[in-house]
């Protein structure tokens, strides 16, 4: 686990954005909305907490550009810690990457092939089925992943808060808030339970809450 605190300086956000290109042609125009909100509500919220955002989006969004992007980022000795945004369509154990679907299990051996600084820190995953493949991410390396226990209707409202909140302090309290906390406070029962009700008119299997697997006590700075 990560302990040691870690400064701006030494910190990656690497987000993976590809979503209406595959997508139900139903929700294009939603797709492409989250697509921009996903990548600019990062850089207004995150973007002065980490050394840089890396973003893989549309045709970079590949599995390849994917694994390249990450061990140009391992080899930065610079780098100490990497957090992981996937904005990708999923589904039970798998992902959808620009040009293929793949396993989570597989994309987690591949990740842990090329991985060896030890700085795989959080996955933050907007995907549907999210939490089927938190598991492969914890045994590539990461501390912590967050995922959706079924198909995923709430980004668009727990997204933007938790991208505002991962780097805010306990309002009593100068620390950093913890992973668990940011996680629930992100979510709005009543807008995730409105939003999986509207959504299941067109998809049986909604379940928006999202899951923490492994460390739930990171913050931004450990």
């Amino acid at each position: 686990m990560i302990n040691d605190p870690v400064s701006r300086s030494e910190r990656v956000l690497l987000i993976v954005n590809s979503l209406s290109e595959h997508g139900d042609r139903r929700f294009r125009w939603l797709y492409q909305f989250t697509e921009t909100a996903g990548v600019g509500i990062a850089r207004r919220f995150l973007g002065k907490h980490y050394r840089f955002i890396h973003v893989l989006k549309d045709r970079n969004a590949s599995r390849s550009k994917f694994l390249s992007s990450l061990d140009q980022i391992f080899r930065d000795i610079r780098v100490n810690t990497l957090d992981l945004f996937i904005q990708l369509h999923g589904e039970p154990g798998r992902i959808r990457f620009y040009d293929q679907w793949i396993s989570s299990n597989h994309l987690g051996r591949e990740i842990t092939r090329i991985s060896s600084t030890g700085c795989l820190r959080l996955v933050y995953n907007l995907s549907c089925y999210g939490d089927s493949h938190s598991a492969a991410f914890l045994r590539s390396g990461f501390n912590a992943s967050v995922g959706a226990f079924k198909v995923n209707a709430s980004a668009a409202t727990e997204y933007p808060r938790f991208c505002r909140l991962w780097p805010k302090t306990g309002i009593y309290s100068r620390s950093k808030l913890v992973l668990s906390d940011v996680v629930r406070r992100s979510d709005s029962p009543f807008s995730r339970n409105t939003q999986d009700r509207i959504v299941r008119r067109y998809f049986r299997d909604v379940d928006s809450i999202k899951r923490i697997r492994g460390n739930s006590n990171l913050t931004i700075n450990t």
